[in-house]
């Protein structure tokens, strides 16, 4: 029994000769000393405990699968594919996973997609040894050009022509497995097939608690370090954290904001802990239950908050930042590519229940995008003028944004306004435009 189709024992060979050549030649140091490096950080005694961890959570798992028929000897192969390529992985996006709500639901849907089914079908049949070994430098050659034109729209052309040419072999290698499947069906028809089909989603499914544990633990850890800097008496740092597990256990989001109310409270007395926890689930009720706001003062902050969400400018919770100032921002959000790109935020801010003011902040990073730059923000600013005002923006506003041009105008008993300044000094007379529509 092969141990490694051809495929893989092209790819093991390539990797073989590149680490040969990284190791031997003098011209390759620098990326010898930085490989040195990154193996050396793997066994810091943290990395290597979650690494044991994980071991022995699927050894344990892979033992149970055994037992129940799912799991055989011949499928240590694809275990072993299975940990470098999705189990370790995981580990390492364990903050992207903790930012994508969808990612449990999607790693289910994802091992039943067709596409997966594709995959594998195509994957059993593979070519003659020499050329696979040729196939694997121009694939991974194709791969890096094709990242590369994504970085930029003037190699627009470039990326179309190596997106054909990927889709080009997609095709060739679905023709050559239906080819195979009609005249060497036996292959396909083993036993050994149904178990490498369903060893790797099946792995996959039964690893998400561990990876859910993982997400629990490690953000636990890290409010609980800042915690150190929040709350200065180490009692009543113990209480905070006792009281943080029995009130919030793994509603993580809750943990996270609660963290950020202790970090602008001074804590003195065990009694201002308690009043962190009375405003976390004050406001998670306040968000359930929200108010009607009359439009001449506002807006409700929750639905504010929402206006933008199809334009990938979520914002975060609506917090108390000082007094009776409310505020609630997005992440920056890119406008376009290269090294230093152009990016807007959106903002909400206001009291309590009420919201005051919806911003708009554009960061120009390079003068000679303005244009484009400028472009966008008319049409999300069109976009939040219709979800709060229920008007399109004026044809002056318009192209006060387009010629980068301040601005003022009253709509009813809002004001919009548009300001514009640039950066002193700036290699690149860099510059950032704000837009507001105010209820003050």
């Amino acid at each position: 029994m092969d141990i490694l189709n051809n495929r893989e024992i092209a790819i093991a060979l390539w990797i073989l000769a590149a680490s040969v050549y990284i190791f031997s030649s003098p011209k390759m140091v620098e990326l010898k000393n930085a490989t040195k490096d990154v193996l050396a950080a793997l066994f810091v005694r943290k990395i290597m405990t979650i690494i044991f961890l994980m071991v022995a959570y699927m050894a344990i798992v892979i033992y149970w699968l055994s037992e129940w028929k799912l799991w055989n000897f011949d499928q240590i192969k694809n275990t072993l594919f299975w940990c470098v390529s999705v189990g370790f992985i995981s580990l390492l996006n364990i903050e992207k996973i903790k930012k994508d709500h969808s990612f449990f639901r999607h790693s289910v849907l994802d091992n039943l997609k067709l596409l997966a089914t594709l995959q594998f079908v195509v994957s059993v049949y593979t070519f003659s040894l020499w050329i696979e070994i040729l196939l694997v430098p121009v694939l991974v050659l194709l791969g890096v050009m094709l990242s590369i034109a994504k970085t930029d729209r003037k190699y627009h052309q470039v990326q179309y022509l190596l997106e054909y040419c990927l889709a080009l072999f997609g095709v060739i290698l679905i023709i050559y497995t239906l080819y195979m499947l009609m005249t060497d069906f036996g292959e396909f028809g083993k036993e050994k097939t149904a178990y490498d089909f369903l060893t790797p989603p099946l792995l996959t499914l039964v690893y998400l608690p561990f990876i859910f544990f993982m997400l629990v633990y490690s953000t636990y850890e890290r409010v609980f370090v800042m915690l150190r800097f929040s709350i200065k008496n180490r009692f009543h740092r113990c209480v905070a954290k006792f009281f943080a597990l029995i009130f919030f256990n793994v509603r993580l989001s809750l943990l996270e904001r609660w963290s950020f109310q202790v970090a602008k409270t001074d804590i003195k007395s065990y009694s201002d802990i308690i009043d962190t926890f009375k405003y976390i689930f004050k406001s998670k009720h306040s968000e359930k239950n929200q108010k009607e706001v009359p439009i001449e003062q506002g807006w409700s902050p929750y639905k504010a908050k929402e206006f933008l969400v199809n334009e990938g400018l979520s914002t975060g919770f609506y917090n108390r930042f000082i007094e009776d100032e409310w505020f609630a921002s997005s992440p920056m959000k890119e406008l376009n590519d290269g090294i230093i790109p152009d990016n807007i935020a959106y903002y909400v801010e206001g009291s309590e229940d009420t919201a005051k003011v919806l911003k708009l902040i554009v960061n120009v990073n390079d003068s000679s995008r303005t244009r484009d730059a400028c472009e966008k923000l008319e049409v999300i600013a069109e976009i939040l003028s219709i979800s709060s005002l229920n008007l399109p923006l004026s044809q002056e506003i318009k192209s006060a944004i387009l010629d980068c041009n301040p601005h003022s105008e009253k709509v009813g008993n809002k004001t919009i306004t548009l300001t514009v300044q640039y950066w002193p000094n700036h290699n690149y007379n860099g510059l950032d435009i704000k837009f507001l529509i105010s209820s003050i």
